[in-house]
């Protein structure tokens, strides 16, 4: 337990010192988008890749996709149900935010720190189902639902296309499906690399962070991050006694759905009409319940 809280401390040490950096200008406003390329684009694929390439193929791992794009739409339904009958911008905030979890760039360095190549798997999985919906599938959605529009599955799809991480993961599944061995030498060249994404990550989650609210925003906040809160509690309970997987892909999966909001939810929320700074507020206070619901996950699920 004390490997535990020494991991946990320094995750938080590195969130604190992208604050501090950006707050003593070291970090300028934009910075946060260089290591977020470097993330997203070399360290996170490299994890991934390390993560998975000795992995054991199980056939019931295919629901784990399915699991993210059904949480996806159960949320995306909540949200429509409890802004049924109020304006426009609520009913928009509530579908693009109550659903998505930041889980290439938040979630996978923490399980990459606390556990083995099982739950990184699962949480690759997951994130294949994720990022249909966060690039672009609820935005369709929600477009259809909120502003009468057309669905533009072809803009969904070049987003999936031109995704580094999502082509990562699904080059990946399909090369532990078909058994294919990944060189030990191409491992060992990419493994520094790969070690480099949680501090990376944790480190641009801590630049990215701001808190620019207006007091009407406040009660706006409580509702969304409530709602997604008492999901996350339950799809947590759902998968770790309920779903036919492994212990760690079930520790994983229950932990990773603590994750933040999708840092694409306020870009999109403007697009659809609704009000970005509010949706920027609330994704910012996701990191902060982020980080205190999955570091509870791993105390409250022993992981060692």
């Amino acid at each position: 337990m004390t490997a535990v809280f020494v991991k946990s401390a320094s995750f938080l040490f590195v969130i604190l010192l992208g604050i501090v950096f950006r707050a003593i200008g070291v970090f300028g406003e934009k910075d946060h988008r260089v290591i977020s390329n470097i993330v997203l684009k070399i360290t996170l694929p490299a994890a991934v890749i390390s993560s998975t390439a000795n992995m054991t193929w199980k056939p019931e791992l295919l629901l784990i996709p399915v699991l993210a794009l059904v949480a996806s739409w159960l949320l995306i339904g909540l949200g429509m149900l409890m802004s049924r009958g109020k304006e426009k911008g609520e009913r928009v905030l509530n579908m693009l935010n109550f659903p998505g979890w930041n889980i290439g760039a938040f979630a996978l360095p923490f399980l990459q720190s606390f556990l083995g190549a099982e739950a990184v798997m699962g949480a690759c999985l997951f994130d294949v189902g994720n990022s249909i919906m966060c690039t672009g599938g609820t935005y369709a959605l929600v477009s259809v639902v909120c502003g009468g529009e057309k669905p533009d599955l072809k803009s969904v799809g070049k987003k999936l296309l031109t995704s580094v991480p999502f082509v990562t993961y699904v080059t990946m599944l399909v090369l532990v499906i078909l058994g294919v061995t990944v060189p030990q030498g191409l491992l060992d060249f990419i493994s520094p690399i790969a070690s480099a994404n949680p501090f990376l990550a944790m480190l641009m989650v801590g630049a990215m962070f701001r808190i620019e609210a207006k007091p009407e925003y406040l009660w706006s906040a409580v509702r969304v991050l409530g709602v997604r809160l008492v999901a996350s509690l339950v799809l947590a309970v759902a998968v770790f006694w309920l779903a036919p997987f492994s212990l760690a892909v079930r520790q994983g999966l229950a932990i990773m759905v603590f994750a933040p909001i999708s840092v694409i939810a306020p870009a999109f929320t403007e697009k659809c009409g609704g009000d970005e700074g509010l949706a920027s507020f609330i994704n910012s206070l996701s990191i902060l319940l982020g980080v205190a619901g999955m570091l509870a996950a791993v105390f409250v699920l022993g992981v060692m």
